[in-house]
């Protein structure tokens, strides 16, 4: 079976800069967990969501008091609901080079999961040499223009997906104007009530996929 890490197009940004570090960050749900709790909050919301647009999870509210004590324990609720493991494989990496050696300019986290995904909860391609402007960084914003890779990145994503009989590609919108981006790259918005409420009412929260 291919690698989910084999959708990282090294060659095409690596001798870009003189000393590239790659960190992996997780390859499995715990330690996501560990290093990253936000994509596996965001997965397992995700996973809820199509569970309940699908009619597994009869009771939608039934996750209420996981979110109302700040998301604990929600990927251990979800996998009993399931009756299953919503995750089944997990990637996450990241890269640093010598213009900042303590802020990453290449992350990315993907999960094989539920239903029949591999879902991108995170994905980034700077190129911190060119900044957006001259302001400081600011956590949360893109700082920086793209390398443009992403869609050499999406081309080998679909045949790692592809090779593992994989159904389809998704993501949740986190920002504003992101959909657009998507929509260019053939996603669509989530079927469910929750994707299409969130894209209509706030165009930000929802989630997108597209079928290979």
């Amino acid at each position: 079976m291919v690698d989910l890490s084999d959708t990282v197009p090294r060659e095409k940004f690596i001798p870009l800069f003189k000393n590239v570090r790659e960190e992996l960050v997780a390859n499995d749900i715990k330690t996501l967990e560990i290093h990253r709790p936000n994509d596996v909050i965001g997965v397992s919301l995700y996973i809820w969501d199509e569970m309940v647009h699908r009619g597994i999870a009869k009771e939608p509210f039934k996750i209420s008091p996981i979110i109302n004590n700040d998301m604990v324990g929600i990927y251990d609720f979800v996998r009993e609901e399931l009756g299953n493991e919503p995750v089944t494989d997990v990637y996450s990496t990241r890269f640093f080079n010598e213009i900042d050696a303590a802020m990453s300019f290449v992350d990315v986290t993907l999960l094989q999961c539920f239903p029949d995904d591999i879902h991108i909860a995170d994905v980034e391609f700077a190129d911190n040499r060119r900044p957006v402007d001259n302001t400081p960084p600011v956590k949360g914003a893109r700082n920086y223009h793209g390398l443009h890779i992403f869609d050499d990145f999406l081309e080998r994503l679909k045949g790692v997906a592809r090779d593992r009989g994989v159904g389809r590609l998704s993501l949740m919108v986190g920002g504003p104007g992101l959909y657009e981006v998507f929509a260019r790259h053939g996603f669509k918005v989530g079927e469910s009530v929750m994707a299409q409420m969130a894209f209509k009412n706030t165009r930000m929260g929802f989630s997108m996929y597209q079928d290979l």
